[in-house]
């Protein structure tokens, strides 16, 4: 008998006998077929196995957790069959189109603090300059896999791209970004001088930098522009090293650009700060895929000239 069959019994019940059978419910829940229970515990448990089977007929038609046609508390809730003591029960947790909200409201929380413009956000792989595509062909295929595949949880490394000025270092970035906020994966962006000036500037308000701090430290992706091209200091380079050894040891991929390869970031400061530069250029190299991105200076070379 079909899922839709059993179901439909449900309002003839209350004013008629038979029941379904015990071979109608296996035949409407194949779960019943992976659980060592017998006939009599299928009929025993005959009412809570077609509330299941009205549970799977709403999820059969989901249209999203927004329109989610359960009711109070049901409302992003699954249930899977088990056995406790010989009866049968079920165990309930939350489905994927609920966790795929939650995704999407972490997402909008976090992009209050990604520094991004609208023209940031046009920058995409399909427009990324074809010649650097065909020079750097691994380059662009780690960066397009990692913005099409990476989940949350997925233990990938971050990608570390370094080289000249224009030459669409900042530009692979966005299109990462895009993709993953397209697919509805939390991640923020930041320079790294606006980090920092945003730090001092609540410092001065008097006002609490931890929650801005574990926000980049968790993020589950984290991109990085221009890293090594802000004033360095004790200040910056021990809260950068903070966030960067947090998702370090989370196994949090973090995406960077820089001018610098991750060897010579700070490369000019003082010996005393050496035990901040050196564990973080470390952990910098440990967890990113290291790519050098060079060519002509996109921005010089299609610059506009007014001709007299």
């Amino acid at each position: 008998m079909s899922l839709e069959r059993v179901a439909g019994l449900l309002p003839k019940m209350a004013a008629k006998r038979p029941l379904p059978s015990p071979k109608d419910l296996r035949s409407a829940l194949p779960a019943l077929a992976e659980l060592a229970v017998g006939d009599e515990a299928v009929q025993r448990a005959e009412p809570l196995l077609l509330e299941l089977l009205e549970q799977e007929r709403i999820c059969g038609s989901c249209r999203g957790y927004d329109r989610c046609g359960k009711m109070g508390d049901a409302r992003g809730m699954v249930h899977r069959l088990t056995v406790y003591n010989g009866e049968l029960t079920v165990e309930t947790g939350y489905c994927q189109t609920y966790r795929d909200h939650l995704t999407v409201q972490r997402a909008a929380k976090y992009d209050s603090y990604s520094l991004r413009t609208e023209y940031d956000r046009v920058l995409t792989f399909a427009n990324f300059p074809e010649q650097q595509k065909v020079r750097k062909p691994k380059l662009y295929s780690v960066a397009y896999a990692f913005a099409n595949h990476f989940t949350p949880g997925d233990q990938m490394k971050g990608l570390y791209i370094f080289g000249p000025a224009g030459v669409g270092k900042t530009h692979l970035l966005h299109a990462m970004l895009n993709r993953l906020e397209e697919r509805r994966v939390p991640c923020v962006f930041v320079r790294a001088d606006a980090l920092f000036d945003r730090l001092r500037s609540m410092i001065g308000e008097n006002r609490d930098i931890e929650p801005v701090l574990h926000l980049f430290s968790t993020v589950p992706v984290l991109a990085i522009d221009e890293i090594g091209q802000e004033r360095p200091n004790e200040f910056t380079l021990e809260k950068l090293f903070r966030i960067v050894n947090q998702r370090f040891s989370a196994k949090l991929p973090t995406l960077y650009a820089s001018n610098f390869a991750p060897p010579d970031l700070y490369g000019r400061m003082h010996a005393d700060m050496l035990a901040f530069t050196d564990p973080l250029k470390s952990r910098i190299i440990g967890s990113s895929r290291v790519a050098y991105l060079d060519g002509d200076d996109y921005r010089i070379t299609h610059m506009e000239l007014l001709d007299d």
